[in-house]
Parts: structure tokens; sequence; C-alpha cells
């Protein structure tokens, strides 16, 4: 069985998490993906029907143009083409699809027209009363001699398809998977990336999901990461180089994105989100002990001791395997992706689409992986530069490490955080700030002259007050947030404005699909469906920083607000999920005034994005 154990040596503190062999750890992973590439290049070299005949469509007015790239050595029968719509109120006129080349098919023993190369294909839009999802559906062959089952692609006509024939098109930059739109939006849009996933080459593909994961390492679920890294690299004291740095953070972030992988994988072939099983509060309440625990040995500069025959034994596997440290702090990465989890973004939500549809786990797989990878990038740089900005004298290092472990203490009470109900995370917000204002030496003896450590008992008074005005806050009745804890003394002096724009708007409940057909049907102006669960830190970034603009609010206003919490996962849950093809929170539909869906939202937006997602349903009335 695998365990924690941290020893103290005569030399040096030291932790020693896992005994595996670093070579074979990696050596494991090569293999693993190699096998996979193997496999899906086995039999006869038969590529995968989402490569083999690559899908792809745009709009025009009136019309919605369906592009296929077919491989060399493969064909498709024109007689197998079916177009309809799948959703949405929209009719669709007769496919205009090329003569093709006749030739007889021992498949059906008869002659049958087929296609290769390039194909492009017509498809008539002669009503549509807003968005619509059109179905395609294709089968083909290779020349080898097998042919793949019929194939259903859908695509989302929400632009220029939706205006009679011969309108004006709309300007290329008004979309974001365009040509013209930045390298922003082409990394975090979902219709992008399943473009590229569908029609690009594997190696466009995994750069692009590079890209994405470092943009993505920018947002806020990110940040947990960075100090638990820190507090790693911190323990090796100040002898670490700068090439033992950057070596444990290429591990953990190899751990991580390897988990990330994995769980995507499985997320998109199950078919549903594994995040209500992996934020139980249970595993939440573990890891966060874990960390607590690490940061506690680097405040207080002692490490757990072991009995000495434990000690003895760790340290003599420690000495036989000296990648044992490395593959710890692979395996702490890999826990910490299961706890902390990425964000449901774009991009995410994108590839395991891709992966549910196509079952094409190789190219997602890498691009996930891509995607870890990138996501690492922030850690990488932190490693790399521990042995140049680390100090090497001991109480500049005690001072760090007493820093990091303030911070990581932050890291494990923001992973608990969902857990607990509003008068625990009031409190330990409070031991918190108490906890770090007695780190930064405030209730301690001071006479040194040195302007840091005056700087420090500064901000440790700070942070005295702060955790005052909280336990103020709490024993005044407010149990909603830490960083507004006065809020409750404006609300009850008649300023009822100011903090329901600080709670947010507010939402009618919805718990099963006939429950949401009813909602939207109630009243004559657009409706927003937000998908919610507790667990899920993106939708608490949503309310906290989006939701709470003012901007927004006005713009929200407007809309009949619906939520779907998910938290319990439940069969109406999953129903739900399961109908609009999300495999997690946060995600919003947004309906026009019939009840039909004309925007979509996946992941966090800042306020500034989330404006521009509203004015896809039309332009602010104030």
């Amino acid at each position: 069985m695998h365990r924690w154990a941290m020893v103290s040596g005569s030399m040096q503190k030291r932790s020693v998490l896992f005994m595996f062999d670093f070579p074979r750890f990696f050596a494991a992973f090569f293999l693993f993906f190699a096998t996979l590439t193997a496999a899906a290049h086995a039999a006869d070299d038969f590529l995968d029907p989402a490569v083999a005949f690559k899908f792809s469509a745009s709009e025009q007015p009136g019309e919605v143009d369906v592009r296929y790239k077919i491989a060399d050595g493969y064909y498709m029968y024109r007689e197998r083409f079916v177009f309809e719509v799948k959703s949405g109120d929209a009719t669709i006129g007769a496919a205009q699809l090329p003569a093709g080349k006749i030739h007889f098919d021992q498949t059906f023993n008869k002659d049958v027209e087929t296609y290769r190369g390039e194909l492009l294909i017509r498809i008539p839009v002669t009503k549509a009363n807003g968005p619509f999802e059109l179905s395609v559906t294709s089968q083909g062959c290779a020349d080898q001699g097998i042919c793949y089952p019929p194939m259903e692609r859908t695509y989302r006509a929400k632009g220029d398809a939706l205006q009679p024939p011969g309108a004006a098109a709309k300007p290329a930059a008004n979309t974001a998977a365009s040509n013209s739109a930045s390298w922003f939006d082409k990394a975090t849009n979902a219709d992008y990336a399943q473009s590229m996933l569908e029609g690009g080459s594997f190696f466009t593909v995994i750069g692009l999901y590079f890209v994405a994961g470092m943009v993505l390492s920018l947002l806020p679920c990110s940040y947990p990461m960075i100090p638990i890294l820190s507090a790693i690299i911190i323990g090796e004291g100040a002898s670490v180089t700068w090439a033992r740095g950057f070596a444990l953070s290429v591990s953990y972030v190899i751990g991580m994105a390897l988990v990330y992988t994995v769980l995507g994988i499985t997320a998109a072939l199950v078919g549903q989100s594994l995040g209500a099983w992996l934020q139980n509060p249970w595993m939440l309440g573990a890891f966060g002990v874990l960390l607590t625990i690490s940061a506690v040995t680097l405040i207080s500069g002692v490490d757990i001791v072991l009995p000495e025959r434990w000690q003895r034994g760790v340290n003599e596997a420690s000495q036989r395997r000296s990648g044992g440290k490395f593959a710890a702090v692979a395996v702490m990465g890999a826990l910490s992706a299961l706890v902390v989890g990425a964000c449901m973004t774009a991009p995410l939500f994108a590839v395991l689409a891709f992966i549910a549809h196509t079952g094409n786990a190789v190219l997602g797989g890498a691009a996930l992986f891509a995607m870890g990878l990138g996501l690492g990038v922030p850690l990488l740089i932190i490693g790399l530069g521990a042995g140049s900005i680390l100090p090497r004298a001991g109480v500049w290092m005690d001072s760090v490490k007493v820093f990091f472990g303030v911070i990581l203490l932050a890291a494990a009470l923001w992973i608990v955080w969902p857990v607990f109900g509003g008068v625990a995370q009031m409190l330990l917000a409070a031991l918190w700030l108490l906890i770090a204002a007695a780190s930064l030496g405030l209730f301690g003896t001071f006479q040194s002259a040195n302007v840091w450590k005056r700087l420090g008992r500064g901000l440790g008074a700070a942070f005295a007050i702060w955790a005052a005005t909280v336990l103020v806050g709490l024993a005044a009745g407010s149990t909603t947030d830490p960083l507004r804890p006065l809020a409750v003394f404006a609300s009850k002096s008649g300023a009822s404005t100011a903090s329901q724009q600080a709670q947010g708007p507010t939402f009618a409940p919805v718990r099963s699909s006939a429950e949401l057909d009813n909602a939207v049907k109630t009243t004559a102006k657009p409706a927003m469906l937000d998908f919610y669960a507790d667990w899920c830190v993106s939708c608490k970034e949503m309310e906290n920083l989006t939701f709470s603009d003012a901007r927004v609010q006005a713009r929200l206003a407007q809309l009949n607000l619906l939520r779907a919490d998910v938290t319990a996962n439940n069969t109406n849950d999953q129903a739900l999920l399961k109908r609009f093809k999300f495999f997690g929170p946060p995600g919003i539909i947004f309906f026009d005034a019939q009840g039909n869906e004309v925007a979509r939202v996946v992941g966090y937006e800042s306020a500034e994005t989330f404006l521009k997602s509203l004015d896809k349903i039309g332009p602010s009335n104030g």
C-alpha cells in the first residue's frame, strides 16, 4: 500500500512520499501512448473515420455548406447522405450534391456513385426561426476492403444561414471561429477547437491545445497548483539548484497532465461528468488535511518524525531508488489534478465532445495531454527559477518557507471551501488571517530595524484587523463573503440595492427537462439556464466575479433567469446535462422568447466577455 511519510535526517530535512523508479515511470508512460498509437494504426493501418472523412461546415445567407476532405484510398457513397434538422425550428431544402464517379461496389453488389478527395455539399435553408442543429449522416469505405458504419455529424447553424438568400453576409470578425479572429479567441473557442479536431492535422491540434492550456493557466481555478508545487520545491531547502527545481516541476506537471488525460477520456467515453465523484467532501477533506500538514511543517520548520525503524527503512529505500522523489512529486501532481480539477472550459468541452462522438481517444487524449502541459507552463517557470531566486542563507530561507506555508494553507482552505457552510467558511477565513498575521511576526517580540520585517509586521496588523471585521460581520449575521464581511450593516441601514448587487441575481430553480420546458414558456422574454454545482469552482467564480458586475446584472434583469443545480448529480441532473451535451458545469444556455436555443457559454467568462455573449441574444434595452 502506498503511504505518505515524512522523515528527518541528521544533515538535511527531506520528505519521502512514494518509492518508485523514475525512469520506469517515464518508460511506462511512453509505452502507454505508443500502445494507443499502435492500436489506432493496427489491422491494415485503417484511419479513424473522423480522420478519413474530415468534416467541416460554414454558412452563407440562406444555406449551410458542408465540406468533406476524404483521405487517399477512401471514398464516400452519394446515396448514403441524409440531411435533417435535429433541433430547432427550421426547414431545409434538397441538398445540392455534385456528380460522383460511378463504379461497381462489391459491398452492395451494384453500381454506386462515390466521391473522393474534396467534397462540397450545399444545403438550402428555406425557413429558420432561430438557431438550429443540422444533422448530416454519411457512410464511406476504404479501398482495402472495409466499410465504416454510418456516421452522424452535427452542425449548429446560428449565423448567416438564418438570413434570407441573397442577404449580405455578416462580417467574418463577428464569429470567433473566423480567420480574422484573435489568437486568444481561437485558443478559447469551442467551435474553433471542434473544427480543428475534426479537420486539422495531428500536430496542429496538439499545438493549439498546448497554447489553449497556457491561456487557461491564467484562470483562477489553476492558481492552487502554484503554492502546492512551490511548497515542494521550498521543502528541498536552500541547496536546491535550478536543474533540480525544474526537474521536480516537470515531474509534477506530467503527473497532472496524465490525470487530465485519463479523466477526460473516461468522462467522454462514459458520457457524463466525473466531477461529482471527484469533488466529494471526503476526498476534498483528505487532500485539504494533507496540504494543511505540509503547510504547518513549512510554517513551524519542524517535520513530522516517524519511529526510528520506519525512518531507517524509508532512508534505505530512498538511497536505492534515486528517482523515488521525482515519482513522488508526479503522484502529488496527479493528486492535485484529481482534487483541484481542470476548469470546464470551451476547449476541454470540445475535446470531450469529439471523443464522445468519434471514439478517437488517441487524438483526443493527445490533445488533453498537450493542454495539461500548457497548464503547467507557469509551474515549469517556477521550477526553473527556483535555483536562482531562492535565498541561500538560513534566516531568509526560513522566512521564505513560512511565506509559502501560509500560501499553501490558503490553497488548502480554498480546496475545502465548498464542503463547509457559510458560518464555517467565515470562521476558517478568520483563522487563516490570524495565522498569516502571526506568521508575519505581529504577535512576537519586535526589536529589529529591518525594513522588510517592519513591512511584514504592518501587513500582519492589516490581516488581524481583517480577521476582526470578519468575526464582527459573522456576529451580525453575515455568512456569505469574507471579502465583504460588513455588507450586512449596509443592508440593515437601507442600502438594499448595494446588498442585492453584492449577492448577485436571483435564479428560479429547474430540476428536470419538463420543468425547463415549462419555465421557458411562462414569460414572453428570453431565458437563461445556468448549470451550477456547489463543487464547481468555476461556478463560484462566475457568481463572485461576473454575475456581481453591475453591467451584467442590468442585462440579466431583462431575462428569465433559471438555474439547474446539479450538485447531487442525480438522474434528472444527468438527463439535463446530456440533453445539452454538457459534461459538467459551468455552462449557460440562452433561449429566445419562443424557447429556442440561441447561444451558449461553456466555462468561466469574465464580465467583459460575458457581456459580449449576452449581445448574441439581443442588444441592451438600457
